[in-house]
């Protein structure tokens, strides 16, 4: 299985959160953008979130970061975040390529 970007993916995931992805979740969390992709090696879906996130508590500048949400692959709904902070989006992919 290769890595893919999906959009159907995406909007069947927010089809199924749609609270969590309201316009005032978003500004709370400094969410930016969203992106789904499969894992290339387990074909699990995942949420991937380009975010400020708090980045800028204590007078720290706001830095853009990534983030991983794992996908329920039988309901669609948003899990946990993985622990990992990922600094750009081919540091993303290079993690989705390895799972």
């Amino acid at each position: 299985m290769t890595l893919t970007k999906s959009p159907t993916l995406l909007r069947d995931i927010k089809a199924a959160n749609q609270k969590w992805f309201s316009r005032g979740n978003k500004r709370f969390f400094g969410d930016v953008s969203y992106k789904a992709y499969y894992g290339k090696k387990t074909g699990k879906a995942y949420l991937v979130r380009s975010t400020y996130a708090w980045s800028d508590m204590f007078d720290r500048p706001k830095v853009l970061h990534y983030r991983i949400n794992n996908i329920n692959q039988d309901t669609l709904e948003i899990e946990p975040l993985i622990d990992q902070v990922f600094n750009s989006i081919f540091e993303v992919k290079a993690w989705l390529r390895d799972s």
